[in-house]
């Protein structure tokens, strides 16, 4: 749900027009709460010497997070403009 509300509040941050911060700070968040959920997994994974792997999911999870927010802020800046 946390996850949901941050990509509204990134939505609502492009209808008001405010910064294109907001995409950073919404990314951010969605890649905190991708790592609190699946912490034991990389964890776990780093204990087997799967080091890379859990490096490159934890960059792809905050690459998926980004484009989150922004088509997120651009649809809400979109509607601002109809």
């Amino acid at each position: 749900m946390i996850g949901y509300m941050s990509i509204f509040g990134a939505a609502i941050s492009g209808y008001a027009d405010l910064g294109v911060w907001t995409v950073a700070a919404t990314a951010i968040a969605l890649a905190s709460l991708s790592q609190a959920e699946y912490s034991t997994l990389y964890r776990r994974g780093k204990e087997l010497g799967l080091t890379e792997v859990t490096l490159s999911t934890a960059l792809q999870s905050f690459a998926n997070a980004l484009i989150a927010a922004t088509s997120a802020y651009a649809m809400g800046w979109i509607f601002r403009l109809i």
